[in-house]
């Protein structure tokens, strides 16, 4: 005899996935009472999975999900025959932005059973919900091959946030509320347009809620997780809806001057659109939270690269945006990008002169090196490696104290992303795509 009908192993890096990890809890947790979840964060590299095994004697269902970001690939292909030599009964769901912007790879080589695509809430739970009353686990929002060889996806609509909860409370377990998913803009470097699909919102008395819930429980900070903060409850997500945006910030300042906290709005981890700063708004905002810096995605200096990566702003837009933060009483964060596959002299020489422009009006720089991510356009591009003069360029803005970031890692994970790509364990869309059927349920 079983003591449960369903276990679900949740396997996720404390560090990268752990708000994933929270929010799949709390949804799993509160929707259904037939399923025990396991909680198993990665400490190492090498991590011990003996944990796994009582559940082949605990229960007669086993699923084990594995949540991870294409920077995590070499990991999950030396787990997946460890976890299926502890409990070879076990269902292998793997989600996260890699299975979705690559589920053929993630399937056919990292050897996973099944792909929750996209946003994993509902999918997740009618897939445990399908595994508990032996039905076809191919439910709606999972990817799978087909016995023809087919890759066959089945496209869920967005869920509406409002129905889930942000955090498992009862666990003790928060992150900063999602007030914001999936975006417009559709950037060719970023998954979350293509992950998340267009801007949905958390309404704000329920936004308030759960805000109230973690001062309740003794926390004193409130952040949120938004693409744009600024664009929060935009018809597009860019152009600001003051009348909401400011009535969400004017609740959350009341109930965190009662509880004794504090509202971090338009920074980590969240940023804001230069596009959506408006100095009107910024004068309203200044008043309302504490954090004094707010973090710019910028991306490049050069209106070249701008249109060419669908930003849908330029260069002139950056500078404005920081000015006018500067201006009204913020400190500035700047997010620029370098190595993109079809970055010129002249595009990085362009990105130099605004990173001066914005070292006069007192902003900071935080560098990136582009990371080519299966499922966006620019995957198929790869990245251009920085030169020694571009290296040796962006050493001395961090040791002046004017810029940080960690764009030499990345450049290492981009190397790494395009060896797994000649291997053949990571895929573009386009050398699979006559195989791929969408469904849409």
């Amino acid at each position: 005899m079983y003591k449960y009908d369903v276990c679900f192993a949740l396997i996720y890096n404390e560090k990268l996935n752990r708000y994933t990890a929270n929010i799949l809890t709390a949804a799993i947790e509160n929707k259904i009472d037939f399923a025990q979840v396991y909680l198993m964060p990665l400490l190492s590299d090498n991590p011990n999975l003996q944990e796994l095994l009582p559940l082949n004697h605990k229960c007669r269902k086993i699923a084990v999900g594995i949540t991870f970001m294409t920077t995590q690939v070499e990991l999950v292909l030396s787990l997946v025959p460890k976890i299926r030599a502890l409990i070879p009964k076990a269902l292998l769901i793997a989600g996260g932005p890699h299975a979705t912007g690559d589920p053929y790879g993630t399937l056919t080589k990292l050897g996973l059973d099944i792909v929750v695509y996209g946003e994993g809430e509902a999918s997740l739970i009618d897939l445990l919900k399908a595994l508990y009353n032996d039905k076809d686990i191919n439910v709606c929002g999972t990817t799978y091959i087909d016995q023809d060889g087919s890759i066959i996806v089945k496209k869920r609509a967005p869920i509406d946030l409002n129905l889930y909860p942000p955090f498992p409370y009862w666990r003790n377990r928060f992150n900063p509320i999602e007030i914001m998913r999936g975006c417009s803009s559709a950037c060719h470097f970023c998954q979350v347009t293509y992950v998340y699909g267009i801007p949905r919102y958390r309404d704000i008395d329920n936004i308030v809620y759960y805000a109230r819930l973690k001062f309740e429980k003794g926390l004193k900070d409130l952040r949120f997780i938004a693409p744009n903060s600024f664009g929060y409850g935009s018809a597009n997500g860019v152009k600001p809806n003051t009348d909401q945006l400011l009535s969400l910030l004017f609740k959350l300042r009341f109930l965190a001057d009662h509880f004794g906290g504090r509202v971090f709005f338009g920074t980590f981890p969240s940023e804001v659109r230069p596009d959506s700063v408006e100095e009107d708004l910024v004068k309203e905002v200044r008043r309302l939270v504490n954090n004094k810096r707010i973090i710019i995605g910028g991306q490049s200096g050069s209106d070249n690269i701008l249109k060419k990566i669908n930003r849908k702003h330029t260069a002139e837009d950056i500078e404005y945006a920081t000015e006018i933060l500067i201006k009204n009483g913020f400190e500035v964060d700047v997010d620029l990008i370098l190595g993109f596959g079809f970055e010129t002299e002249e595009d990085i020489e362009k990105t130099k002169q605004l990173i001066d422009k914005l070292i006069k009006l007192k902003a900071r720089i935080h560098l990136h090196t582009f990371i080519p991510l299966p499922g966006t356009p620019l995957f198929s591009i790869g990245f251009k490696p920085l030169n020694n003069n571009v290296k040796k360029y962006l050493t001395k803005l961090i040791g002046g104290g004017i810029a940080y970031g960690y764009w030499s890692e990345q450049e290492r994970i981009a190397y790494k992303i395009e060896a797994l790509k000649r291997r053949e364990i990571i895929y573009d869309l386009y050398s699979y795509y006559k195989k791929l059927k969408i469904v849409k349920c």
